[in-house]
């Protein structure tokens, strides 16, 4: 297990005594891993016709860069642990993202954080989990996310 990638979904919330991260720490030092961070924003969208595109650009800019900023921050703590360390921010859709992501820096291990919610939740909204369940090759390790 050479590659693992961990998809971050809320960059704020996450911190080196998080599960996701703790767990990847764990595995990463155990077999001498190189870990990826990838955190996803959205595509860019066509803006409303009554807000200044200059307005909204510099707003998703200044949103981008403290994304990247918290994302650097926390790999940067894991090094300061002795991991080997990247943080990746990509533009696009969850799902294919992580697999575009997985099959191109060729991971071993994806690791995400699992909600615990009921089926009503999963009817009413994608699953992210279960998408990647039945399109993904490589194996997927689900770490629970206390609320």
């Amino acid at each position: 297990m050479k590659n693992i990638l961990v998809a971050i979904d809320d960059h704020e919330a996450i911190t080196v005594a998080s599960p996701i991260v703790a767990r990847t720490l764990e595995l990463a030092t155990a077999f001498s891993s190189k870990v990826w961070l990838l955190h996803i924003v959205p595509p860019a969208r066509q803006p409303p016709f009554n807000i200044d595109k200059d307005v909204l650009r510099k707003e998703m800019a200044g949103e981008l860069r403290h994304e990247h900023k918290s994302l650097q921050h926390l790999a940067q703590s894991l090094r300061e642990r002795h991991a080997d360390v990247t943080a990746l921010l990509v533009e696009g859709a969850i799902i294919r993202s992580i697999l575009d992501e997985s099959e191109r820096l060729d991971i071993d291990l994806i690791v995400l954080g699992c909600h615990r919610h009921g089926l009503l939740y999963g009817a009413l909204t994608e699953f992210t989990e279960e998408g990647l369940l039945s399109k993904c090759p490589r194996p997927i390790m689900f770490v629970p996310i206390t609320e």
